[in-house]
C-alpha cells in the first residue's frame, strides 16, 4: 500500500469512527437489555410479557437514548414502566387490593382485568429482585471482551 492509499483509508475512518461508535453503542445497548431479559427469565415472576418487552428498543415503554453530543457517547437503557423499578428495588403493599385474574395449570398467575376471580392481596413488604442490578454486573464482567469484539468488527469494515 502506498502513502495515498494509506491516506485514503485515514479519512475514510476518520469519516465513519462517529457513526462506528454510535453502531457499537447500540449494540452494546442491546447486549444489557438481553442480559435483563435473562435474568428476568431466571426469576419466578408472575409474567404478562408487559415488563419483558419493556426492555426491548422500540418499544414504546423502553428507555432507548442516545447522546453524542457532550463530547462522550451516552446510551440510557431501561424501562418506563413503574413497577419495573419497584420490582427491582422492593416495595410495600400499605391496604389490601384485589387483583383480577386467573391461575394458569403451572402454578402460574395470569393478570387479567376482565376476569372474574383473581386474589386479594394483603399488606406487606416485598425484598427487590435486583434483576437489572445483577443483569448489569453480569453485562460488566464480559463487557471488555464485547467492546474489542465490536472495535475490530468495526475497523475491519472501516477500512476496507
Amino acid at each position: 500500500m502506498d502513502f495515498r492509499e494509506f491516506q485514503k483509508r485515514m479519512e475514510k475512518l476518520h469519516r465513519g469512527a462517529p457513526q462506528a461508535l454510535e453502531r457499537i453503542m447500540y449494540q452494546l445497548g442491546e447486549e444489557l437489555l438481553n442480559h435483563v431479559i435473562e435474568e428476568l427469565s431466571r426469576q419466578d415472576l408472575i409474567d404478562t410479557g408487559t415488563l419483558w418487552n419493556s426492555f426491548s428498543q422500540g418499544d414504546p415503554n423502553n428507555v432507548w437514548e442516545f447522546d453524542g453530543d457532550r463530547d462522550t457517547l451516552t446510551l440510557e437503557v431501561g424501562s418506563n414502566l413503574t413497577y419495573a423499578e419497584y420490582l427491582n428495588d422492593g416495595y410495600t403493599i400499605s391496604k389490601p387490593h384485589f387483583v383480577p385474574g386467573y391461575w394458569n395449570g403451572v402454578g402460574k398467575f395470569v393478570y387479567d382485568p376482565s376476569a372474574k376471580g383473581g386474589f386479594t392481596v394483603k399488606p406487606r413488604s416485598f425484598i427487590g429482585r435486583k434483576y437489572f442490578d445483577i443483569a448489569l454486573q453480569n453485562f460488566r464482567g464480559g463487557m471488555k471482551a464485547l467492546l474489542e469484539k465490536l472495535l475490530q468488527a468495526e475497523l475491519e469494515r472501516m477500512v476496507k
